[in-house]
């Protein structure tokens, strides 16, 4: 095989393509991948409600550079209790995907669950306020309207409370395991 570097090459093609379509084309077929979750059915906005506009507002702003919206099965993640982990259905209508790459402030996947309209608004006009030591910056040059759809758009944010009583139930015995 050393002298015929046409036969490594041929080998790693076909490895290569068992890759692809391992990982590319086979989940194309996987209905519970390809299916919306009950949460990711609360993500299907109307083309003209405050929630969508309140994304398209996320987007331009370029509030997916400094939070994610996915969170991962690891410890880093199930040890902040961020909610429920992720999963594939919940992004079935977003377009573009959100998930982030870079955590320089909070996951916001399940945001609309820990606070209210008002303590968003105020920490978008003023993060420093609410979360002292915050690094975000203001976006008091937002209209009221842009706003408001912005602060509806983080409040739709929440699993369904089947997936949340899911959740807490799987985290009450975690802590009763750790607690043995």
């Amino acid at each position: 095989m050393e002298r015929k570097p046409s036969a490594v090459l041929m080998v790693a093609l076909i490895l290569w393509m068992f890759g692809v379509a391992g990982t590319v084309i086979l989940p194309l077929f996987d209905q519970e991948i390809n299916s919306a979750t009950a949460s990711g059915e609360l993500r299907n906005y109307p083309e003209d409600s405050a929630e969508a506009k309140g994304r398209e507002i996320y987007i331009q702003n370029g509030c997916q550079t400094c939070h994610t919206q996915f969170v991962r099965a690891l410890p880093a993640d199930t040890n902040q209790n961020l909610g429920p982990v992720s999963q594939g259905g919940d992004y079935k209508y977003d377009l573009p995907h959100l998930l982030g790459s870079n955590r320089t402030g909070p996951d916001l996947m399940w945001v609309g669950l820990k606070y209210n309209e008002d303590w968003h608004r105020q920490h978008l006009i003023d993060p420093q306020s609410t979360s002292p030591g915050s690094i975000m910056p203001s976006f008091d040059y937002l209209t009221n309207k842009e706003l408001d759809d912005l602060v509806a758009y983080l409040m739709s944010l929440k699993p369904t409370e089947e997936r949340l009583a899911e959740y807490k139930k799987e985290r009450e015995e975690q802590n009763s395991m750790n607690d043995k």
